[in-house]
């Protein structure tokens, strides 16, 4: 089979779960009742004769006193126009479209950087423990990681805090910059900065390089947690994926033929190794998106995460399905372009 027809087939198959997506949110949405939905959009000051009018004029433009499935064509084409409701939190208010906008680069970020410690870290972490099966070296490194992996994301966020930012104290751990750094700058306001709204990049951007040099510190310890919380699994996968192909024939021939050890490893081995860990890397750094909620809000980092805890506590629904559906989305297509490269990476896949 040619790869654009492996492509082209899993687009395909990407149009039913997509549909899956909405129908789940869409059920969520009206799960409540009309009256959940209605409040998103309703001033919570009015009543009387004015809120039975707004109310009436809502149901009217919303489509609420047309059959279920009626109303959710119409919520459908709503949200591909990009209308995805109101969202009423503390750190915002506005459209959901535009807290995603405001928000989701900050855990891009974030997520971003600790994908590439968990590369950097882990990949090494991983041959290194497969070539010295049960050494020493082999066990500190199961044990460490399996130590973290068991412990709650909120636990190594507590410990990383009391340990480098209260105890050793060099590196901060609220917030996305030093207020007083970025008090008189035009633009940075109500904890966002622009152009791109990641303030490392916006600082460089305006070369500002001390307010670069303090948001690059303050974005360490929040990516550091997403990477410890699911580095072990990493570790794991790729230990035992070299420890299966080691013991393949091919292998046993090379070191036959005088290949170097290190030739072995790096060239034959972990080339092959790899390939599993690419897939559970890819939906890690999709999880890490969602997980990044548990740790923006321990580090009062302002991303999509900590926005989404912001309308659990406020009972946003606007907000909270908004979150939902992006995260859902990212994990769609996640698949999709994993899919796409593990097919460019083993050339078996296409025929």
């Amino acid at each position: 089979m040619r790869l654009w027809i492996y492509i082209a087939r899993r687009l395909l198959i990407l149009i039913p779960t997509l549909v899956g997506l909405t129908f789940i949110v869409f059920a969520l949405t009206h799960a409540g009742g009309n009256n959940l939905i209605l409040a998103e959009y309703i001033n919570p000051r009015l009543s009387g004769p004015a809120r039975e009018e707004a109310v009436a004029k809502l149901t009217a433009e919303l489509h609420l006193n047309q059959p279920i499935y009626v109303q959710y064509f119409y919520w459908l084409a709503e949200v591909l126009k990009g209308n995805w409701g109101y969202t009423n939190t503390p750190i915002f208010s506005g459209s959901v479209t535009q807290a995603i906008a405001l928000f989701m680069p900050n855990t891009l970020s974030i997520s971003l950087f600790a994908a590439l410690l968990i590369w950097v870290i882990g990949i090494p972490l991983g041959v290194f423990s497969a070539v010295n099966r049960d050494s020493v070296g082999d066990n500190a490194v199961r044990v460490t990681s399996f130590g973290l992996y068991s412990m709650p994301i909120y636990l190594i966020a507590v410990a990383l805090i009391l340990a480098l930012g209260v105890y050793l104290k060099v590196l901060p751990f609220a917030g996305v910059v030093n207020p007083l750094l970025v008090s008189n700058v035009p633009w940075y306001h109500n904890g966002i900065s622009y152009p791109t709204h990641i303030l490392l990049i916006d600082a460089i951007i305006h070369g500002d390089w001390v307010v670069a040099g303090n948001a690059f510190l303050h974005m360490i310890l929040p990516s550091l947690t997403l990477a410890l919380g699911v580095l072990a699994g990493v570790i794991r996968i790729l230990r035992a994926s070299m420890l299966e192909v080691l013991d393949q024939d091919y292998i046993k021939l090379a070191r036959a033929k005088g290949v170097p050890e290190r030739a072995v490893y790096n060239l034959h081995a972990r080339r092959n190794a790899i390939l599993p860990t690419v897939t559970f890397f890819g939906y890690t750094v999709a999880g890490l998106l969602g997980g990044a909620v548990v740790v923006e809000e321990v580090f009062n980092y302002p991303g999509i995460g900590y926005w989404t805890t912001q309308a659990l506590l406020n009972n946003d629904v606007g907000g909270i399905l908004g979150s939902t559906l992006v995260f859902g989305l990212i994990l769609i297509f996640t698949s999709l372009i994993l899919d796409i490269v593990y097919a460019f990476l083993d050339p078996r896949i296409k025929y």
